[in-house]
């Protein structure tokens, strides 16, 4: 089997034989960004809604500040009580209809963001708080945008995965040869760089340096096209198919095969590399 000089291996902590990442905080999952969004939204609603609800008191005072056209005199005693129902019955009205378009702010839907820092005291400003508002929709219009641009890049790593696993899977009954990176014949790191060039990514040759040519993940996040490095040296490697399965050149007088991850025992597992 090929081998090149070794190199800085991959920050992470050794567990029960498998190596695993130090965490990247700067890195949110989608569920977490979209969870923070939702937050935002609903914090934009209150807003929002405050703003409508300062405008409807402005409303409500003009209409009770309004002069009164009518001027009660001792002598038109039954003019003035009509009169006064009217207007009583026109403030009514005003403060009724208010209250319908409040009923039916509510029941729109807001399209509206705010920021990761929560709403301050100025906001009680109608002005305030729509400059808020347009300020935080921007805001999570770029968070967004962030987490389809990085399913986007998910999506095609796990592409490029597929094609590798693909290609392995076709190798499978082949002999194993020392030094054979195929089409016939392959030793083990001849297989996990040749079924990754399938995909377009080019690994060095040799056991090693394939084992620092990705991220170091554990093995219970392996996913298909995954390379699984063994023993203390990382002189063997396998390409992982999903279902604790790998397949692998393993040693002279072999052929290529899929069988467990776990054929030689767990202690053997050194580290898992996704190399795209």
């Amino acid at each position: 089997m090929a081998s090149s000089h070794r190199k800085p291996r991959s920050t992470g902590s050794r567990i029960a034989g498998i190596w695993t990442p130090a965490a990247d905080d700067g890195d949110p999952r989608l569920g977490e960004v979209e969870k923070k969004i939702d937050d935002l939204y609903r914090q934009a609603d209150s807003a929002t809604e405050r703003d409508n609800a300062a405008k409807r008191t402005q409303k409500i005072n003009s209409v009770r500040r309004k002069p009164s056209s009518f001027t009660a005199t001792p002598h038109d005693h039954y003019d003035q009580a009509q009169l006064m129902s009217r207007l009583t019955a026109r403030r009514k009205d005003a403060v009724a209809a208010h209250l319908t378009e409040r009923s039916t702010t509510a029941g729109k839907h807001q399209e509206a963001t705010v920021s990761l820092q929560a709403p301050d005291d100025t906001q009680s400003d109608p002005r305030t708080a729509k400059a808020t508002v347009q300020k935080k929709l921007s805001t999570a219009r770029a968070l967004l945008s962030q987490s389809a641009a990085r399913q986007q890049r998910q999506e095609a790593a796990a592409a490029l995965a597929r094609q590798a696993v693909a290609f392995a899977r076709a190798q499978v009954g082949k002999p194993y040869v020392v030094g054979a990176a195929g089409p016939g014949s392959y030793d083990c790191s001849g297989l996990a760089q040749a079924a990754w060039k399938a995909a377009g990514v080019t690994l060095p040759r040799g056991t090693t340096d394939q084992a620092n040519a990705g991220t170091t993940i554990s093995l219970a996040d392996a996913q298909p096209g995954d390379l699984v490095f063994f023993h203390d040296d990382s002189s063997h490697v396998g390409v992982y198919v999903g279902d604790g399965m790998v397949i692998h050149a393993l040693k002279p007088g072999t052929y290529v095969r899929e069988e467990s991850v776990h054929y030689g025992g767990m202690s053997v597992i050194h580290s898992v590399v996704r190399p795209a």
